[in-house]
């Protein structure tokens, strides 16, 4: 019976993990296209990522490891995708190979770490993020589609949460696949 009792709890703690996925919405922008064929074809050149943000999440203290974080996610996401990724510091940085730019703008976050998470529980808060990515052709430098990401969890899923790595990661997977499928043919 005890056997039992601790299969069962392992069951509890296996389903608890993996059912704590991050919040996501996603709203598409007015410079969104909705002509484009869904595709499955890689673009031909580098994705690259410029990203910046309202003065305030700039300032926040967090930011430098939240832009490492979207750096990684997005890297392991196009690597992935099978696609070269470039995170650039800004837009005059964009290699001559690029023919996708996703621009990111986070107007607002809140960073909560695992670490973080798991050492203060609901103390820590709730992890979120208010993202807008661009899609832009290039060298055309042409829009063609767009995507406003808001994510967020609940302390109260305890160290189950989706932090803030969680839910970069999920967004990063969500913009690679979009741009797959709706990046204009080279």
């Amino acid at each position: 019976m005890l056997h039992l009792l601790k299969r069962l709890a392992l069951s509890i703690v296996v389903v608890s993990l993996v059912g704590c996925a991050a919040t996501v919405t996603q709203t598409p922008t007015a410079s969104s296209s909705s002509t484009t064929s869904a595709r499955t074809q890689v673009p031909a050149g580098a994705l690259v990522a410029v990203m910046t943000g309202s003065p305030a999440a700039q300032k926040n203290a967090d930011w430098p490891a939240f832009m490492e974080q979207w750096q990684a996610s997005l890297l392991a996401s196009a690597a992935t995708a099978k696609m070269p990724f470039v995170f650039a510091k800004n837009e005059a940085a964009i290699p001559t190979n690029a023919s996708v730019l996703v621009r990111l703008n986070v107007n607002d976050f809140r960073y909560v770490s695992t670490a973080k998470r798991i050492m203060l529980g609901v103390i820590a808060g709730n992890a979120s993020m208010d993202v807008d990515a661009q899609y832009i052709e290039l060298p055309a430098n042409k829009t063609f589609g767009g995507k406003k990401f808001n994510t967020s969890s609940t302390a109260w899923e305890g160290i189950f949460s989706a932090v803030s790595p969680k839910q970069v990661r999920t967004v990063s997977e969500m913009i690679v696949k979009e741009v797959v499928s709706i990046a204009p043919a080279q």
